[in-house]
């Protein structure tokens, strides 16, 4: 496993670049699936609005705002701070937790922030000069009304999907587990904020988000989900990535037999897997082969369900990659991304390690109740479009 992203250059190249140690590999893999993501809804909003199923907007055009000063010593402390952390980062510095407390430490190459923070300040007064020293564009171009084709408003999305899943995935984990938020408030960290997140508390809170700026904006919310649902499988898969090759804990329930006959010819490890250097230390000590501050592995290994759901998830993008220009009543396509996702989740829940809920009798986990209420729910998206009237949807002029 690689905790961070020193480790697997490190492991893959033999080359040792301190200032990985900063990185996470399952944070740079979710920053990977939200550009993955937002690259695949640019293009469907693009194609929708080629096609005319979505209007451009109008958005009102404000003259430029010169920089002030305080706009240039805020940047100027941000470029300090990155050059007085990154060219100062201890070498035995072993990441994770280390690395938050380096980042919120008085530890670094002052010197270093000094020169990249002069080097910056020098670049933006010698931009600001030519601005300031071009001919001035009449007032007619520089205030008005503008067409907004809906791909601009990608990055909107994806931000208003962060926020809302971050809020979300961490809020449904403290519902699963109450005891998480004693521990919150006892060892408070970014890393007790961004680790314990729950995936459908971040796919529910952050569909609120994003239909609450579709909204805002005038987006037509049923072909912005249609546009959203091959990239949020890829994005699902990619996050997954992450789980696995960091070991994060979203691992299944202890795997110690044999392989049927049917799956023999797989590597072992697709069967069976001791994640070593986990990034949450769990299990015992590695005999050898440990990452200092790390060097633990799961006894016994268990099923890596990480990466049977980010296989599936890759095929499953492949399925709506291609049925998304063959299926043109909307929110078909988010129907039939509902339902793959819920079956699929359902039963790889059966050899997860999670909560459980006593429902009439049965234990079950809270992703298996979401899971049968997305099934459903898609299913039931599928039929109600059959009945629901879509005109060609236009977007209101945006803020």
């Amino acid at each position: 496993m690689y905790p961070t992203l020193y480790h697997v250059v490190l492991d893959l190249i033999g080359v040792e670049l301190n200032a990985l140690k900063l990185i996470n590999t399952f944070g740079f893999l979710v920053a990977l699936a939200f550009l993955a993501a937002a690259r695949c809804l640019s293009s469907e909003l693009a194609r929708k609005h080629r096609e005319g199923r979505i209007a451009s907007a109008r958005r009102r055009v404000e003259p430029a705002q010169a920089a002030s000063p305080i706009d240039l010593v805020l940047s100027g402390a941000l470029v300090f701070y990155m050059g007085w952390k990154l060219f100062g980062i201890d070498a035995s510095m072993r990441g994770g937790s280390d690395a938050q407390r380096y980042l919120f430490s008085l530890r670094g190459n002052v010197l270093a922030g000094f020169i990249c923070a002069g080097l910056w300040l020098g670049f933006r007064i010698r931009e600001l000069r030519r601005e300031k020293a071009a001919p001035a564009k009449p007032e007619a171009e520089q205030a008005g009304e503008e067409e907004v084709p809906p791909q601009d408003f990608t990055m909107g999305i994806t931000g208003a999907a962060a926020l809302g899943g971050l809020i979300g995935a961490k809020l449904f984990h403290l519902l699963e587990r109450p005891r998480s938020i004693i521990e919150l408030f006892e060892n408070p960290s970014l890393g007790a904020i961004f680790t314990g997140l729950t995936i459908y508390g971040g796919l529910i809170v952050g569909a609120l988000f994003v239909w609450m700026y579709a909204q805002r904006v005038g987006l037509p919310f049923a072909h912005l989900c249609d546009a959203n649902a091959p990239g949020l499988m890829l994005a699902y898969a990619i996050g997954r990535l992450g789980c696995q090759l960091s070991g994060d804990g979203d691992w299944g329930i202890p795997s110690v037999s044999e392989p049927p006959a049917l799956l023999a010819w797989l590597p072992n490890w697709m069967w069976s897997f001791d994640y070593p250097n986990n990034v949450i230390g769990a299990g015992v000590p590695m005999a050898t082969g440990g990452f200092p501050g790390y060097g633990t592995h799961l006894v016994p290994p268990v099923y890596p369900t990480p990466f049977y759901e980010s296989a599936f998830a890759f095929l499953s993008f492949g399925v709506l990659w291609y049925l998304r220009k063959r299926i043109e009543r909307p929110l078909v396509l988010f129907g039939i991304y509902m339902m793959i996702n819920g079956f699929a989740r359902f039963w790889v829940e059966k050899i997860r390690v999670n909560s459980t809920y006593d429902l009439f009798g049965t234990a079950v986990t809270q992703a298996e109740i979401i899971a049968v209420l997305l099934f459903i729910g898609g299913a039931g998206l599928i039929v109600l479009s059959r009945r629901m009237l879509f005109a060609p949807l236009q977007a209101r002029p945006a803020a």
